[in-house]
């Protein structure tokens, strides 16, 4: 490694790596950790007293992460510093602590190169600076990804050996077992769990579906433990749903047997634990269920189209608006519901509604008043021309000239601060300390990194979002018009999806929000001067006053009877 000259250059701003691969060892607070950060504080300190070295700036450490990729949040935070020169000097205890990917090394130290940053790694004690030394890094750095598949190799093998003799290897416990804990890998039965499964495969068995199922085990009242032993994404919810039931009942494990994967082929063995299922009612469970799926509904000829499918959703809280159907007098009613809220508490006796705004909204309503509005921009200049003039104005407000010029005249100014304080440090006295100029030094870089950080938010905002002229827009929606004769309603789908981005219901309004050129504009109805008029309205419950606001009455449930498109003259 080349030894800076105290005269002529600089003093390096290091960044120091650490990482460690477990759990345990980042919860060690005196483990491997520690350990690291000491050896290279200690390194730095002695590089220091040979000459003037450079300061620590930054530590970056990565725990319970490993080294097989770059998906490592403090790792990307290193390579950012690097790109933004920030950091002009990287060491690691072990290069394998870095990367344990040759591919991925090779990006990081091309990275390095271009932006002038050294590495070092104490273990090794690379030269960089000539051809051999380079050579040597790559070499340590195959060796290291050589080592890394090795391990995963005799991991991924115990593992199927493991699964092979019907063991389990940990991971989240299904709903009715726990580890044992004399005999590893060994489920053992927790009986009033297994009550509930049992009454799962059973429900099932009496009703022929999920939603019947759902609907007698809820209203048995099972206390259902929320905690997964073993760990899980999330916690059990204190009901049953659909999804849940069926990710029991799917559940080879109840059974006494697991299933593992070998060369791409799924393979079924006895395991070592005692079932709760015997294998006669599993597979007659299976049968139903697999009877009860349908595929690919989307293509039935007697669906219906749902025109505005992922665009719409609950301007109150939020909730995306999916298209489901009932059975009324007249035949199948389509309709727009809260999903995820109206699904996960479709069998619970206890659940609340709690969202201001109607529970659902007839397609017919909703998808007409879309339509037209689509229409109207296809066909009206004036809209086209009020929308393209607001995301004008949008892009003005983020790219102000002003505020980029202001920036950049506070960069110069510590450009030119930094430069003469780093003079200022190569004439020193030797018997003065340099700490006081290293301190005022890391101010000023920290107030550098912010404001470039600033400017490149702006300018890339910019880049990513130019304007649009209004002729290709104009040309655009004429374009799109032109192809809407005898348009089906696939068809129709795909052009409200391409002018629009999303629809949000209101108590009193729906908003829409319109695609614009390469950026995104959202823009409420109610306040486009060339739009007013055009609302689509839900009244309110019989018997409560109405003010007069010269948009026409529907009847009074949002469901039932429903919004009026009404336009008015500008």
């Amino acid at each position: 490694m080349k030894r800076l000259n105290q005269k002529s250059q600089s003093p390096q701003r290091i960044a120091l790596y650490i990482r460690v691969s477990t759990e345990e060892q980042a919860s060690n607070p005196e483990g491997s950790i520690k350990s690291q950060e000491q050896r290279l504080r200690a390194h730095v300190d002695l590089k220091n007293m040979d000459g003037l070295f450079g300061e620590v700036t930054h530590v970056y450490i990565d725990r319970a992460k490993s080294g097989k990729d770059t998906k490592r949040s403090e790792l990307q935070k290193l390579l950012a510093a690097i790109a933004a020169k920030e950091v002009t000097f990287v060491m690691v205890t072990e290069i394998s602590r870095l990367s344990r990917s040759l591919k991925d090394f090779c990006q990081i130290w091309e990275l390095m190169q271009r932006h002038g940053c050294q590495f070092q790694s104490l273990r090794e004690q690379f030269d960089t600076s000539t051809a051999a030394g380079e050579m040597v890094l790559f070499t340590v750095a195959n060796i290291a990804q050589f080592e890394r598949r090795q391990i995963s190799e005799r991991v991924k093998a115990n593992l199927l050996a493991r699964a092979k003799r019907g063991l389990s290897n940990g991971g989240s416990i299904p709903l009715g077992y726990r580890p044992d804990p004399d005999r590893r890998g060994n489920l053992q039965i927790v009986e009033h769990e297994a009550v509930i499964v049992r009454t799962m495969f059973d429900a099932l068995l009496q009703h022929g579906t999920l939603a019947g199922a759902g609907r007698t085990l809820n209203q048995m009242r099972f206390n259902i433990p929320a905690k997964r032993r073993g760990g899980g994404a999330c916690p059990r919810l204190s009901f049953f749903t659909c999804g849940g039931i069926n990710a029991v009942l799917k559940n080879l494990t109840y059974t006494g047997y697991r299933a593992y994967s070998e060369a791409g082929e799924t393979k079924i063995v006895k395991a070592i634990w005692e079932p709760i299922i015997d294998r006669e009612t599993f597979d007659r469970v299976q049968a139903i269920l697999a009877a009860n799926y349908r595929r690919d509904k989307r293509n039935r000829a007697n669906r219906y189209p749902y025109l505005l499918s992922g665009l719409v959703y609950c301007g109150e809280c939020g909730d995306s608006m999916l298209g489901k159907s009932a059975n009324g007098n007249s035949g199948k009613v389509p309709y727009y519901e809260h999903g995820w809220s109206i699904r996960r508490n479709a069998f619970n006796p206890d659940a609340k509604f709690t969202c201001p705004n109607p529970k659902r909204i007839q397609a017919k309503l909703v998808e007409p008043a879309v339509w037209q509005i689509a229409m109207d921009l296809l066909e009206d200049g004036r809209i086209a021309k009020g929308l393209w003039m607001a995301a004008q104005e949008a892009q003005k407000a983020h790219s102000s000239d002003g505020e980029l010029n202001k920036l950049r005249g506070r960069l110069d100014l510590i450009k030119r601060q930094l430069e003469a304080t780093a003079e200022h440090l190569t004439k020193l006295p030797p018997e003065m300390s340099p700490v006081p100029i290293f301190v005022q030094m890391k101010k000023l870089e920290l107030q550098k990194s912010e404001i470039e950080l600033e400017l490149n938010e702006l300018t890339g905002h910019q880049e990513l979002n130019p304007p649009v002229e209004f002729a290709d827009y104009k040309s655009l929606l004429q374009k799109i018009r032109h192809g809407l004769d005898g348009a089906d309603d696939a068809l129709k789908a795909r052009i409200v999806t391409t002018l629009i981005k999303r629809i949000e219901i209101l108590p009193a309004s729906i908003r829409v929000h319109y695609r614009m050129g390469k950026g995104d504009f959202s823009i409420d109805l109610k306040s486009l001067k060339r739009a007013e008029g055009m609302l689509l309205e839900v009244p309110p419950p019989a018997g409560r006053h109405r003010e007069k606001s010269g948009l026409q009455s529907g009847s009074n449930t949002a469901c039932n009877g429903g919004p009026t498109w009404n336009r008015t003259k500008n």
